[in-house]
């Protein structure tokens, strides 16, 4: 069965590729003062709550749209694992081959099997098959496991001191410094996304879908929200420690910034219709491709980048790096290969 797409979705994951993009860019290549600066605060912000939760939350949505079968939803997660791992591979390739003068005691294990949000992803999808042979479709069920899910947190213990040097747990849980996207909590954005589906489909009303007052409405209590809960969030999002491996009130911060953005978006897309949308929702449909692409580029080239850039440099090295990345994923997508989008 043909799936139809959504731009409000691929326009929202472009968005959301642009704002990782400039976020890795600034971590991988400016200058300390520059990384210590406001600047460097509010692009680790922006690289934050609109990026991770906003990719993890698209693929639970369309994970309860698509309705895949339990295999195909195992096959799929196994393969965007091994993806992720691919990644972890070619964007320590330098290294890994020994291609470059890095030092003897580099921990080449943990290079190729550190955290990534495509190995996250591909957890996430294996778990999600499970959860739903087991639950089916109540929608309440899966909002009662979020809130289990996010308090697990709050009762396993400190696993990083009792195994410092473990390969796998890191991609479980713990505060690793290398566990950037641990399953404990960030399968709680999947979980909410596939509820949202739900509570869209089951429980809302067309009229109440389609009705711009109510619209504007939640727009603007949403809007408000947001705008008292920014610096919360702002404070949050700049201590990876606690962005990385946030609680329940961070969680609710992300699921109302999503719940603004995603009706912003959708009234965007609606009256907007340009290069520049279209440019958006053409690498948001080609996701994963993308950011395998430009992880790559970014992280061998860090070797040699790595905190040496200035705001004019790094200016130029974002401009390249998109159209470099953008047209590499043109040449995939032109050769028909492009079956691995998200």
């Amino acid at each position: 069965m043909e799936i139809s797409r959504s731009r409000t979705a691929d326009f929202i994951k472009g968005l959301a590729l642009l704002t990782m993009v400039q976020m890795v860019l600034v971590e991988y290549f400016a200058k300390p003062v520059i990384v210590n600066s406001l600047v460097g605060k509010i692009s680790m912000f922006l690289g934050g709550p609109p990026a991770a939760p906003v990719f993890l939350a698209v693929m639970g949505y369309y994970i309860a749209h698509n309705a895949k079968s339990f295999m195909e939803n195992i096959k799929r997660g196994i393969r965007l694992i091994a993806l992720g791992l691919l990644v972890n591979i070619g964007r320590n390739a330098l290294v890994l081959f020994h291609l470059t003068k890095v030092t003897a005691q580099t921990d080449t294990m943990h290079l190729l099997f550190g955290s990534d949000i495509l190995i996250l992803a591909g957890i996430s999808l294996i778990t999600m098959a499970v959860i739903i042979k087991l639950l089916k479709g109540h929608v309440l069920l899966y909002l009662s496991l979020i809130i289990i899910f996010l308090l697990l947190q709050y009762v396993v213990p400190p696993v990083e001191k009792i195994y410092p040097h473990s390969l796998f747990i890191p991609l479980i849980y713990g505060k690793y410094p290398g566990s950037f996207f641990p399953f404990i909590p960030w399968f709680a954005y999947v979980l909410a996304g596939y509820s949202f589906y739900l509570f869209k489909q089951y429980f809302v009303s067309d009229q109440f879908k389609h009705s711009q007052t109510v619209k504007i409405i939640l727009l603007s209590l949403s809007g408000l929200m947001l705008i008292g809960s920014i610096p919360f969030g702002f404070g949050v999002t700049i201590r990876p420690i606690l962005f990385y491996h946030h609680g329940i009130l961070f969680f609710m911060f992300c699921i109302n910034y999503m719940f603004w953005w995603l009706l912003s978006a959708h009234a965007i897309v609606n009256r907007v219709n340009n290069r520049v949308t279209h440019y958006l929702e053409y690498i948001g449909k080609n996701v994963t491709v993308f950011y395998i692409i430009f992880m790559i580029l970014a992280g061998n080239l860090a070797l040699w980048l790595h905190g040496n850039l200035n705001y004019i440099q790094l200016t130029f090295w974002f401009i390249g790096l998109l159209i470099v990345t953008s047209l590499l994923v043109w040449l995939w997508d032109s050769v028909g290969k492009n079956k691995i989008a998200v």
